[in-house]
């Protein structure tokens, strides 16, 4: 290898079709346009993105403890062991590794018990709001923070926004030997292409709200809500699939509203529907940064978002006309109204920061900080 071309090894759970993985999906190929050899390990054997060949993708096939947490020790070891011995297989075909990525907690699990100055856990949600450590009984409390204190503690932390490295050491009490913000990445011109893919929309004047049928995190409930509080004509469209759908469905029902509330599954591309759409609207309870508000930006659909803790502020730090208070119906229904009827202005320029060679620029450095 030449010295300039490096190699980059990412660890994940697996790449389904969800946020993190995305952006593992993203990183690889920004690394690779800019000229680097990219490697991804799977920790489960499922992919449901097209990957671009020329990055290998490995599978760990981890031993499993089974239902005895007395075994996982032992587990853990042999993990170690087969990590270990895939990343030498790695590095004796495709070159010497110089920055190692772990993201999400099956894959933290392992490479946070190897010592190795290359490894880096990149978080990429706020875990005290994740594992309900901030809600739960002091019992519960105490043992997922411990949990969390055995894998991150005194490790190289990278948080995918300010929000989500405070969250860790203010609500879970990590102490990391590093801590760091590097922001997700996104490809605009492949955005923008894929919006300008055929497209016909269901109805002519549309809100769209996109993210899991989880009431906990994305607070559907709240949306529906607002929009039937904000007095607005139009349709209120919801991209997405999840175990609480029954409960959405109710709640618009309840609000009278389910006329005016169209649920179109999930969409496998979601960018015509979002570049379409009059407004974008986010009402998570908490978020670890909140793809689809730079892709709606990158795309000009404004967004009314929660200032919800990690994420969304941070995006939208120069636009805080687009951000209204977690949980406040009233608010979030006049921002609905209001933006819908005068759309905010983008900043433009504030989005360069997420672009994915800047992003992988960031990750880079990483790589040099080691060597010197």
């Amino acid at each position: 290898m030449q010295p300039s071309r490096r190699h980059v090894l990412l660890a994940i759970d697996s790449l389904t079709g969800r946020g993190a993985e995305k952006v593992v999906v993203n990183l690889a190929e920004a690394l690779l346009a800019l000229g680097h050899a990219v490697s991804i390990v799977i920790y489960e054997d499922i992919v449901e993105f097209a990957v671009d060949p020329r990055i290998r993708i490995h599978r760990l096939q981890p031993a499993q403890r089974g239902r005895l947490r007395l075994f996982s020790a032992l587990t853990d070891r042999d993990n170690v062991r087969r990590f270990k011995a895939l990343l030498a297989q790695i590095e004796r075909e495709q070159g010497p590794v110089g920055l190692i990525l772990s993201a999400l907690p099956r894959i933290d699990r392992i490479l946070s018990r190897i010592r190795d100055p290359r490894i880096h856990h990149v978080i990429h949600n706020a875990l005290s709001l994740q594992n309900g450590i901030r809600k739960n009984g002091w019992r519960k409390k105490l043992s997922r923070i411990w949990h969390a204190k055995r894998m991150y503690d005194a490790r190289q932390i990278i948080g995918v926004s300010a929000g989500v490295g405070e969250d860790l050491v203010d609500y879970v009490k990590v102490r990391p030997a590093a801590l760091r913000t590097i922001y997700n990445p996104f490809h605009f011109d492949q955005l923008q292409e894929l919006a300008a893919a055929p497209f016909k929309p269901p109805v002519a004047d549309y809100v769209l709200h996109i993210g899991a049928f989880t009431l906990k995190q994305k607070r559907q409930d709240l949306l529906i809500e607002a929009f039937a509080a904000s007095g607005l004509s139009c349709t209120l469209v919801l991209l997405g699939k999840g175990r609480d759908e029954a409960k959405i469905r109710a709640i618009a029902e309840r609000c009278g509203v389910a006329d005016r509330v169209l649920f179109a599954g999930f969409q496998k591309n979601p960018y015509p529907w979002i570049q379409h759409a009059r407004l974008l609207a986010l009402s998570s309870e908490y978020e670890g940064f909140g793809n689809v508000l730079v892709e709606a930006l990158v795309l000009g659909t404004p967004v009314v978002a929660t200032a919800c803790p990690a994420g969304p502020a941070e995006i939208l730090a120069s636009m805080p006309q687009m951000l209204v208070p977690p949980g406040d119906v009233a608010t979030f229904a006049a921002r609905l109204r209001e933006s819908y009827a005068h759309p905010p202005a983008i900043d433009v320029a504030s989005l360069q920061r997420f672009e994915a060679s800047v992003v992988a620029g960031e990750y880079l450095k990483l790589i040099a900080d080691h060597a010197s």
